[in-house]
């Protein structure tokens, strides 16, 4: 695969992030201290689905075992069942749903987490449910019912739920009426905030993995050497333009258009547009005018700025 094929495919191209490893250290955290789960809020575009499905795999209880972590997500549907919910889980963990009835899919669920809950010495399994602000307050009882019947096989389930924020907001009001005491204390009592980039340090950490990121053709050549190789022999790297990157883009977008953080998938745009299309032209290292100039239209052809203001004229505010 070549070098440019690795950054544009964007089901495969992945880059560690501090937030990815905070996320990470929640979620085990969680489950090495016997949680029931909790839900993860934030905006869209911030990279929280890549985030987690890169670190399903990596979790482990306090013996290093690991614990099968099993995801699913959910969409807008014009009907809002519990079997809707259980059909959903089912699929996901592999099994042919067809007109099983909501207490076949639950006991087939059940059992599917058991086994997968032997492979640890602790006898734990968890969920991880995306778009969890599609479900509705009735719906996420299927979540209890789950967690129930495990319980009684002395299986310990945690179940993750996912969520945009603005979107998640009505369902969270409904959560905290009191007939919903039951759901909420069991995997809504605990939130945890996803975000983009917030500060310099970890647009610089994100940069470097840039500089990191290998071909997977065996050799040990970076993706960025085979991009600008003069730039690259003369020892320069990306994360070295992070205090001008950062303060562009803070002062011409995050401040203007009210970003808390700085969205993974914006700066992926705009960081493989200056890869791949705007730093190969540049041959001096010390020639910090035009290399900065090619942060500015890297961040200018990102589409930070969503161009359907120029129709109603404004972004709504939540």
């Amino acid at each position: 695969m070549s070098s440019a094929m690795i950054l544009e495919d964007a089901s495969k191209f992945w880059i560690p992030t501090p937030m990815a490893s905070r996320l990470r250290d929640r979620i085990e955290q969680c489950l090495q201290c016997g949680d029931t789960g909790c839900v993860i809020v934030g905006e869209a575009r911030l990279g929280k689905t890549s985030a987690i499905r890169r670190i399903l795999s990596e979790l482990s209880n306090r013996s290093g075992e690991r614990i099968h972590v099993f995801y699913t997500h959910y969409g807008q549907r014009d009907t809002e069942t519990v079997r809707a919910v259980f059909a959903k889980i089912a699929r996901a963990l592999g099994a042919e749903v067809g007109r099983q009835t909501a207490d076949k899919l639950l006991d087939w669920i059940t059992v599917h987490l058991a086994d997968a809950a032997q492979a640890n010495s602790t006898r734990q399994v968890a969920l991880l449910i995306d778009e969890a602000q599609l479900l509705s307050a009735k719906q996420l009882n299927a979540f209890a019912e789950i967690y129930n019947e495990l319980v009684v096989m002395r299986i310990n389930c945690a179940i993750f739920f996912v969520a945009n924020l603005d979107q998640f907001r009505p369902l969270a009001r409904t959560l905290m009426k009191i007939e919903n005491r039951y759901v909420r204390e069991r995997f809504f009592y605990n939130l945890e905030y996803f975000y983009g980039i917030r500060s310099e340090g970890e647009l610089a950490a994100c940069l470097n993995q840039y500089d990191e990121y290998r071909l997977d053709d065996g050799s040990e050549r970076r993706v960025t050497e085979c991009f600008y190789p003069e730039l690259y022999e003369q020892g320069w790297r990306l994360a070295s333009i992070a205090p001008f990157y950062w303060r562009y883009y803070r002062e011409n977008y995050g401040l203007p258009l009210g970003q808390d953080s700085f969205g993974m998938a914006h700066f992926v745009r705009a960081t493989n547009l200056l890869v791949m299309d705007y730093l190969p032209y540049c041959t001096d290292k010390d020639d910090s005018a035009l290399i900065e100039a090619c942060v500015v239209k890297s961040l200018a052809g990102a589409g930070i700025e969503p161009s359907l203001v120029s129709l109603t004229g404004r972004v709504e505010q939540c």
